[in-house]
């Protein structure tokens, strides 16, 4: 370790925060969120534990460490995303051609919808919505958007269901359990309602000291005029407000763990049939080291296709990968077959042939399927596996996920033509 890294180290906070890893002329290499700060920081630097070529790499250039504390692990998930949108840092490599991302998207209209978009579905050129993003920690944001909706209430139903139920005069659950604040029943007006979604942009913008002092003195002019029902109201939002350093959002400090991966989209493949009726054929996707269900793909094969090598399921799954590469989907960092080495071999040959530089493995578990055999495209990839218990677990998940979604395919095309006869 650096040494002048390793004094700050020991300085550095124990609160929630946003760090940063600078080179020697100040550039910035790397934007990261931590629960414990000086936890985090310290698992960059304990080699025992193993790690993936592109930490190694930026913990090598790394000459200095910087830091932003925050009071809570919900403010820490929310500013990381705005510096890195702002730095666009070297090693944050995913966010800059990952499209899965997630987006707050904020409508423009009377009575403000919000809602969570996938970055590669929104129009750049789009002026009816206020957006804030891409948010790298999918699952950690839906978790602190959950939480800020019972402080700031919002609705998040489409303008025709908002309306149907304007009609009605009726909210629905979310109306009933207090995340939405029903203007579609009429319990806000236009101002009121805004005035809530006013504040969650403010601390969208990382302005909750902003809100605290409005807050605050809001209440005070409440009491004073005697309106003290409302005035409890709005002492429940300041308590809310600073609970949220107790807010856990799924933050994790070690380093090592499946988030932090090299390989942050992992697709799987898979080919189904029984005596090649009804061959179909899976990707799943993981994202972070998790289903990502959002991405799973089916393939149709056609029954007859028997390609150059006479072998009907190398043939198949050549099909399924030349169609998934024809389509514009984000990148994968690695793709995991099932099979042995003649599929480990198509896939390569597929990818050389479109010019893409992708690593493959795959893994073939035998007619019990009680093997798990790896086989790796070249040799660093199968150092990196030796050294790498947590990814080695995560591929042989991904490849069990990808059997049960294309046997489930099958059986769904199976049913449906014994029902058809």
């Amino acid at each position: 370790m650096k040494s002048d890294i390793k004094s700050k180290i020991k300085d550095i906070p124990l609160s929630p925060g946003v760090y940063h890893f600078l080179d020697e002329n100040g550039l910035v290499l790397y934007v990261g969120k931590a629960k414990n700060l000086r936890n985090r920081i310290k698992q960059y630097y304990m080699k025992e534990l193993g790690r993936g070529p592109g930490i190694e790499n930026m913990v090598r250039l790394a000459a200095d460490i910087r830091f932003v504390e925050t009071e809570s692990e919900i403010e820490a998930v929310l500013l990381e995303a705005d510096i890195i949108k702002k730095l666009k840092p070297k090693y944050n490599i995913r966010l800059k051609d990952d499209k899965s991302f997630y987006l707050i998207k904020i409508i423009k209209e009377d009575f403000p919808s919000v809602e969570l978009v996938r970055f590669r579905n929104v129009d750049r050129k789009d002026k009816s919505a206020v957006f804030f993003g891409p948010y790298p920690a999918g699952e950690a944001l839906k978790t602190s958007l959950k939480f800020l909706r019972k402080i700031f209430p919002y609705r998040d139903c489409s303008k025709t269901k908002f309306n149907m139920a304007k009609k009605k005069k009726r909210t629905c659950i979310y109306g009933d359990i207090r995340v939405c604040s029903g203007p579609c029943a009429e319990w806000v007006n236009k101002s009121q309602y805004n005035k809530n979604i006013l504040m969650l942009k403010s601390f969208l913008k990382g302005r909750k000291g902003e809100i605290v002092k409005k807050l605050e003195r809001e209440m005070n002019q409440l009491s004073k005029t005697h309106r003290f029902e409302e005035a409890a109201l709005v002492r429940n939002k300041l308590s809310a407000l600073g609970h949220l350093k107790d807010v856990a959002v799924g933050i994790r400090d070690d380093v090592f763990n499946a988030e932090n991966i090299l390989f942050k989209r992992i697709e799987c493949y898979d080919i189904s049939n029984i005596s090649g009726k009804f061959p179909v054929g899976s990707m799943v996707v993981f994202t972070n080291g998790k289903p990502d269900t959002d991405e799973y793909r089916k393939f149709k094969i056609p029954e007859n296709l028997v390609g150059e090598s006479g072998d009907s399921d190398l043939s198949r799954i050549k099909n399924v990968l030349e169609r998934r590469f024809g389509n514009d989907w984000p990148k994968p960092d690695l793709l995991v077959i099932d099979g042995g080495e003649m599929h480990l071999r198509v896939a390569k040959d597929l990818l050389k042939n479109i010019n893409l530089s992708i690593p493959v493995i795959s893994i073939s578990k035998g007619p019990a399927r009680k093997k798990n055999d790896f086989h790796f495209s070249n040799r660093d990839i199968a150092q990196y596996f030796m050294n790498d218990q947590a990814l080695t677990n995560i591929t042989i998940a991904s490849r069990d996920e990808a059997h049960r979604f294309a046997i489930g395919f099958y059986r769904k095309l199976h049913l449906k033509d014994m029902f058809a006869e």
